[in-house]
């Protein structure tokens, strides 16, 4: 039983003591091992996993020094009785509910919710893998300041600082952090601010939730500039406040009777998302005037400000004459802190006041050892250096991207800012941008349709730049229609097809991705030895995992999974294609595609 749910890798940067340990923990935790069930002994399970027998062994012994198997003179490792009496459930514990016949009950009990099907697609579980992962709001992770951070933790594990961060009010802020940020952060935009202007967040996301709260509702008119990215749009939509569409131009959003109709307007000066329109200075200055005419509050997202690559970024409308009738929001870059995604608000004092009231009613706000941690990074110089290091790598990108699209996409409109981590492309009318996302992505290409499907977002934060022009010349062959989208045949594949001799050379050691006919993003991991590891995960990110073997038939490539595809063996005639690879059946049918991982 325990031998099904143990997929080791070699690969992971986890021992394979550990990886034993933690997956037969899952199995006991979910009840897949039941209570009492005798493990296989350390020589026979050290065999089924291909490692050596002392790794079981100390793996067996951590288990029982943590209480979850026990020991029995001259029988073996069993499980621990005491687990499932601590109200662990067991699978057995009874037949699972059926949701369809709970459907109509709850349909009855829940309001409805209006989410965009696009806001819930989720990238393949290994997009960093792909060849071209032009992705936005995702970044390389070899950017990331990783040692600078592990400095700044071990320096708030002092018994001094814990007794300073541990001990703030559940509805405080960390005065370090806040001081860094008037001291350091907004000086430098221009905006000069005291303590008690200033209101942490955990994220854009809440702090739009504040404000919507605070500021709209249904006798209020909100000008949003469309199309509108993220889920801001949605947060501001569900407190029932009317949403007044503003157009754009070249120099950012018009000043029509949507505008001049509005009590509070939402703007991305610096960036617009998805749009990549700047505001001009002159516009800024029109819409601070316009918005102080009509006693309107602006709002004002300064994404992206850190990463310019030409010039100097213009001023934030915060800092701008008639600024005091802006709420300034800004969100420290994803790279810097992916897992904190830490933001604040800049504000009158009352505003703030009453944000923290409505930020206290949701129990919810930055932990206080991100806060301090945050606070010794930008108080060591780190945030500065690490900005200053990573705008020179994306700035090779931008210019690389740039270049790119000049050469390959001469005839398309391209919109590209001096900041941010991404660029607009308006695609033909025949294009159909969600066509083309699919057909991108079975060519190693990711990419974001965005609007009504008539323009992708190019995002460069997550890709190479020796890489960039590869992927925008397999873009341009698609919508030049040099790739057609008719399916192949083993007779007019394009590509190599392997012979025996290329199979036995290319195939030991190859990592696949590819997403199946159910949507679902799987990876599959060749071993030399003829193993196979199979991962997939679906689209409510349930992973699943399978191993199996693979060999060779002469120019075949023979596999068979455990318990995938019913585990049934089949034979495959192979054909690469750059960074593709194609499976074809005996009878010539394309069967599968997918994409050679890069590790």
């Amino acid at each position: 039983m325990s031998e099904a749910l143990i997929v080791l890798d070699p690969a992971a940067e986890k021992s394979l003591q550990q990886q034993i340990r933690e997956k037969l923990i899952q199995g006991i935790l979910s009840g897949s091992i039941p209570a009492g069930h005798k493990m296989p002994s350390s020589r026979r399970m050290a065999e089924q996993l291909g490692v050596a027998r002392n790794t079981v062994v100390l793996a067996y012994q951590q288990l029982v020094d943590d209480g979850f198997m026990v020991t029995r003179e001259r029988s073996g490792f069993y499980v621990s009785e005491t687990v499932s009496q601590q109200g662990v459930i067991s699978h057995g514990a009874g037949s699972p509910q059926r949701d369809e016949d709970d459907r109509s009950y709850w349909r009855n009990h829940c309001n409805p919710v209006s989410v965009s099907r696009r806001a819930l697609q989720t990238r393949p579980a290994n997009w960093l893998q792909y060849p071209y992962p032009f992705v936005s709001n995702e970044y390389d992770p070899r950017l990331y300041p990783g040692a600078e951070w592990r400095e700044c933790t071990r320096d708030i594990f002092t018994a001094r600082e814990v007794a300073q961060w541990a001990t703030l009010g559940n509805n405080e802020d960390d005065r370090h952090l806040v001081e860094q940020i008037c001291t350091r952060l907004l000086p430098r935009r221009g905006i000069y601010v005291d303590p008690g202007q200033i209101l942490l967040t955990s994220g854009i996301e809440q702090a739009c939730y504040l404000l919507g709260e605070l500021l709209l509702g249904a006798q209020r008119k909100l000008a949003l500039a469309q199309p509108a990215g993220g889920e801001t749009g949605e947060i501001f939509r569900r407190t029932g406040a009317q949403i007044f569409p503003l157009t754009q131009d070249a120099d950012g959003p018009q000043l029509d009777d949507n505008l001049k109709a509005a009590d509070c307007i939402y703007l991305q000066p610096n960036v617009h998302n998805p749009t990549a329109v700047t505001t001009s200075l002159e516009r800024r200055r029109r819409l601070l005037k316009q918005a102080r005419e009509q006693q309107a509050v602006v709002i004002e997202n300064d994404c992206d400000h850190d990463f310019c690559y030409h010039g100097s970024p213009l001023p934030p409308l915060k800092s701008m004459e008639g600024g005091s009738s802006v709420i300034y929001l800004y969100q420290f870059p994803k790279v810097i802190d992916p897992g904190m995604q830490l933001a604040f608000m800049v504000a009158p004092k009352p505003v703030i006041q009453r944000l923290r009231a409505l930020r206290y009613t949701l129990r919810e706000r930055v932990p206080t050892l991100n806060q301090r941690l945050l606070a010794k990074f930008v108080a060591a110089g780190h945030l500065d250096a690490a900005l200053f290091k990573i705008t020179q790598q994306l700035k090779e990108r931008w210019i690389a991207l740039g270049e790119a699209l000049m050469y390959h996409l001469p005839k398309l409109k391209v919109r590209r800012a001096s900041c941010g981590t991404a660029c607009w492309l308006e695609l033909p009318e025949h294009i159909d941008g969600t066509q083309l996302q699919i057909s991108a992505e079975q060519n190693g290409l990711l990419l974001e349709p965005v609007g009504d499907g008539s323009a992708v977002r190019l995002g460069f934060s997550a890709i190479d730049a020796d890489r960039i022009e590869g992927g925008v010349r397999v873009l341009a062959q698609l919508i030049n229609g040099e790739l057609h989208a008719g399916e192949e045949n083993l007779s007019s594949a394009s590509g190599r097809r392997l012979s025996a001799k290329d199979l036995q050379h290319e195939m030991p050691g190859a990592i696949f991705l590819g997403t199946n006919t159910l949507g679902e993003s799987y990876r599959i991991e060749l071993k030399p030895d003829g193993t196979m590891l199979g991962y997939s995960r679906n689209d409510v990110e349930m992973d699943e995992t399978d191993t199996g073997r693979w060999w060779l038939d002469g120019d075949q490539w023979v596999r068979q999974w455990r318990t995938w595809s019913y585990g049934r063996r089949a034979s495959f005639h192979v054909v690469t294609d750059g960074h593709r690879i194609k499976w074809f059946n005996e009878t010539g049918n394309l069967i599968d595609a997918a994409i050679i991982a890069n590790e």
